[in-house]
């Protein structure tokens, strides 16, 4: 009986501060371990939404390489029609291109532009819509991570854990009251 009552009851309130100490440190591991696997799984959709994006940018140039080859071709067409104009002018044969020719080649002209200029748009319609997309699933991943959330099963631990701390409590009250009356 070398102890007195109060280094009893210091070493009874310092197991208790550590015991807390300790549930704490579980409870943030619990935290962190469910925060860290929500972040794994938006990191994987984050992944596939690179992917995806990768993807319809190797189209988008692949289009616009294959609208600029055409448009080289238009080109082309036109530079050969005007450098046979200039020779047939040049030769001795006569030859020529009288107006109404000249509206029909400018009609053909202007039509092939239009189709060209019609695919392209819809091309670019397409990407937007992609591009919305990807947004809205980014925009997705990003608000997954600015809560946190919580499942039955953590709501269990920490009811667990407060009823435990509350039982601590009413035991420490009641040793301490034991304590002062003996």
């Amino acid at each position: 009986m070398g102890r007195n009552k109060k280094d009893a009851a210091q070493d009874v309130l310092t197991l208790y501060n550590q015991m807390q100490e300790d549930e704490s440190i579980e409870s943030g591991k619990e935290e962190i371990h469910a925060t860290l696997n929500e972040i794994e799984s938006a990191k994987e959709a984050l992944s596939s939404v690179i992917k995806e994006l990768t993807e319809a940018n190797r189209t988008m140039r692949l289009t616009k390489t294959a609208l600029i080859a055409v448009q080289k071709s238009t080109e082309n067409v036109v530079d050969g029609i005007c450098n046979t104009i200039v020779k047939a002018e040049q030769s001795d044969l006569k030859v020529g291109i009288n107006d109404e020719g000249l509206n029909q080649l400018n009609e053909r002209n202007n039509t092939a532009i239009a189709a060209f200029k019609q695919a392209l748009d819809e091309h670019e319609k397409r990407i937007n819509v992609l591009f919305t997309h990807q947004q809205k699933g980014l925009k997705r991943i990003r608000n997954i991570e600015e809560g946190a959330y919580f499942n039955g099963r953590t709501y269990a631990w920490m009811f667990g854990l407060a009823f435990i701390s509350w039982a601590i409590i009413l035991v420490e009250i009641t040793i301490w009251i034991c304590i002062k009356l003996f």
